[in-house]
């Protein structure tokens, strides 16, 4: 075959060769109706996180005082006889901290420093031939640009030198300003969803320290939910909120039946590790009882963040939930926040629970949906992936409510949550709709 002829013989099949799909997937046009778990943050909540404990410059005693000074004249050079042979120093200069050890990685972190940086010590302890001191780095303990902590060990002529040293960027707030119901529209709007719950926060006000008197704190939850619910109203066909309260405090059933009252507000927000709650405390069991029975009687939904603080809890907890709190509601919808844990997924005993409850046919369980909210994540090996979608399917996808939480801090928009969820779970494009498409019971009343 002549050259020309076989050209154009190729030329032609690549011409009307059949081509790989490039039009998206139908997978991607699947958007929730409602996220089910958004929070806004009214000025006294911002207030009262942004007050932190001011530090207090301590002096040490002569010895360990010597390792502070040597260390901030070692600032901005490689001098690194302040250091044990085997020293540590956590680098923070990259975007994912690591530890560095060695000569070479000692010399270029301590010469990353302001020559004279100044260490102000908050704190300190020695026991023996060991010890820690803890402080600020900056001119100022009580307006630090970082914070640090030296592990100390004595080397074999009885002198302190710095084994670990660990440095923090100094944190931003993670609510300088108030979080409004603008940018929860403005959220809403970039994902394309309708509606979202909107949930107060004023259970931060009763998270176990007691802010003034009983009265006085009552009146900052009061007032952070009414914040609350006049934002909500400004957008009242697409928001619906819920009130916050600590169930444990006496005036919770108060606010319950206050709340009820109010235009546009369907239920309560309850934070079980926020407010000190153990389950396993009869007392706390009583008072939950007597806040899900009012809840029940004013037609409040709930939504329960169930985890708490205490490295035990499980299965044990869930049960106590299951058995002795959820009857007390029978009538009015309650959502399980982030699947039973604290967002991400890693309290697998806890959904299954739940999932026993569902197949015996408690009748418990009648009105109980979970939502999604920061359970899906990029980082989460294949096998979780896979146990989440095993449980999803046990629990009944038609109870299974979207929610991406505040957005703020590392919690993704609900844009970012919802292609998260779609891409990594493998549920089929008809099972993700049923997803998509629930709504949870107090949206439509």
């Amino acid at each position: 075959m002549p050259t020309i002829l076989r050209i154009l013989v190729v030329f032609t099949v690549l011409l009307y060769a059949p081509r790989a799909e490039t039009q998206p997937s139908s997978r991607i046009q699947i958007i929730p109706l409602v996220d089910h778990h958004q929070h806004v943050v009214g000025p006294g909540a911002v207030a009262m996180v942004s007050q932190q404990i001011p530090l207090q410059e301590i002096t040490l005693p002569p010895d360990l005082a010597q390792v502070v000074a040597a260390r901030e004249k070692a600032s901005g050079t490689t001098d690194i006889s302040i250091y044990t042979a085997d020293a540590q120093i956590l680098d923070i200069s990259d975007a994912e901290d690591h530890w560095v050890r060695g000569s070479s990685g000692l010399k270029r972190m301590i010469e990353a420093y302001e020559p004279d940086t100044p260490f102000k010590p908050t704190a300190y302890q020695v026991d023996g031939s060991s010890g820690y001191i803890a402080g600020v780095v900056g001119d100022k303990a009580d307006s630090p640009t970082m914070h640090f902590m030296f592990g100390l060990r004595k080397n074999e002529s009885g002198e302190w030198k710095i084994a670990v040293e660990y440095a923090t960027v100094k944190p931003k707030l993670e609510f300088p300003k108030p979080l409004t119901a603008d940018k929860t529209i403005q959220v809403l709007d970039d994902a394309g969803i309708s509606k979202a719950v909107v949930l107060s926060v004023a259970y931060w006000f009763g998270d176990g320290e007691h802010r003034g008197t009983p009265a006085e704190e009552y009146a900052q939850v009061k007032s952070e939910n009414d914040w609350m619910a006049s934002e909500v109203a400004r957008y009242s066909l697409r928001l619906v909120g819920f009130c916050g309260v600590n169930p444990l405090r006496d005036y919770a059933l108060d606010e319950v039946r206050r709340c009820s009252k109010m235009p546009g507000i369907k239920g309560m927000k309850v934070h079980f590790g926020n407010s000190g709650i153990d389950v396993t405390n009869a007392v706390h069991v009583a008072k939950l009882q007597k806040f899900f029975q009012e809840c029940n009687s004013t037609h409040m939904a709930i939504v329960a963040h169930l985890w708490v603080r205490d490295r035990s809890y499980g299965a044990r907890h869930a049960r106590i939930f299951v058995k002795d709190i959820l009857p007390y509601a029978p009538d009015v919808t309650v959502q399980v926040a982030h699947l039973g844990g604290a967002g991400r997924y890693a309290y697998d005993s806890v959904t299954a629970v739940f999932v026993d409850a569902i197949r015996s046919g408690n009748p418990a369980m009648k009105n109980v949906f979970f939502d999604l909210a920061t359970v899906v994540t990029e980082s989460q090996s294949d096998e979780t992936i896979a146990l989440i979608t095993r449980r999803l399917r046990e629990l009944g996808l038609h109870r299974i409510l979207f929610g991406a939480d505040t957005p703020a801090g590392n919690r993704p928009d609900p844009i970012l949550a919802w292609a998260t969820i779609r891409r990594r779970l493998p549920l089929t494009d008809a099972e993700l709709r049923t997803i998509a498409a629930n709504v949870a019971p107090y949206m439509r009343e």
